[in-house]
């Protein structure tokens, strides 16, 4: 990392802004935790950006910071780092990014398309899109914050251009009910107790249902219930805390309810308490039986 400065503290507060400057100044241990990160940018040698160009762009992201003083604390700095250095074209640096985070994408990637072409074809994508330089807007890299992994924050582009590829090459409900009930989930329902004529209208009510949600739900539903990822690997993946995914898992679940009935109403010519009874019986259970429910497949 060339051109050290002799006082990263005071470089990073120059491009902190007066407020995050005035508030880094107050925290203790602040300068320390400056001096680490420029340590941890240096400990990439070769693919390390130079060392005036990190401490603007680390004080330029403070700026940005609720909190400065945590963030820094929190700061993936090799990380930040990293992805500076990508940003401004240093060849080690990129070959780094393609060992650490574009050969870590094929796993996650073939879990939403298995061809390893398609796979391909997103990661050419990616790296044009965030390597190839804009004429009008900086580089796409210098987006990154350093407040989780680089790794998560590609992946969660990743997955939402494979998401809009999949979409664009006519697979309109890429994660639908169809493919969910290829898997089934543990203590799956049987609707053994709804009567024959009826449980063709709930599987097509249910399929209608999982296809109005849009790509990224659909996307959720299929990591936790087909390939059983556990919120933790589901939060790490998309940059989400554990509890906040399990929040949004639980409002994905429960409007699936709301249109599987909506969906049901529409279908079915009984009375609504009729249909109040079938929706009571797997209320509460689709988290469990998004194959269950759908146990005939065509």
């Amino acid at each position: 990392m060339h051109g050290a400065d002799a006082e990263p503290f005071d470089a990073v507060l120059r491009s902190a802004g007066e407020l995050a400057a005035a508030r880094l100044r107050e925290t203790p241990g602040a300068r320390e935790a400056v001096a680490r990160a420029v340590s941890e940018a240096a400990a990439l040698g070769d693919a390390a950006p130079e060392s005036r160009s990190f401490a603007r762009h680390l004080g330029a992201r403070l700026s940005r910071a609720t909190d400065p003083g945590l963030t820094l604390q929190r700061l993936h700095s090799r990380d930040l780092a990293l992805a500076l250095a990508c940003a401004e074209g240093v060849p080690a640096a990129r070959e780094l990014l393609e060992q650490e985070v574009f050969r870590a994408l094929h796993v996650p990637l073939s879990r939403i398309h298995p061809s390893p072409v398609f796979v391909d074809e997103v990661l050419q994508v990616l790296r044009a899109n965030l390597l190839m330089p804009r004429t009008d807007a900086p580089s796409r890299l210098l987006g990154y914050a350093g407040s989780g992994p680089l790794l998560h924050w590609v992946s969660i582009s990743a997955v939402r251009l494979a998401l809009r590829m999949r979409k664009a090459q006519g697979d309109e409900s890429l994660v639908d009910a169809e493919v969910l009930a290829a898997h089934p989930a543990p203590g799956g329902l049987e609707l053994g107790f709804v009567r024959e004529e009826a449980r063709g209208h709930v599987r097509a009510a249910f399929i209608r249902a999982v296809a109005s949600l849009d790509d990224e739900d659909r996307e959720l539903l299929r990591l936790h219930f087909v390939e059983r990822l556990s919120l933790e690997r589901m939060g790490a993946l998309f940059g989400l805390h554990k509890s906040t995914l399990s929040r949004r898992l639980s409002a994905v679940q429960s409007l699936l309810e709301k249109r599987t009935r909506r969906a049901l109403t529409e279908r079915l010519s009984l009375p609504e308490p009729e249909v109040d009874s079938l929706m009571r019986a797997i209320q509460g259970r689709l988290d469990l039986s998004l194959s269950g429910l759908l146990e005939g497949r065509p």
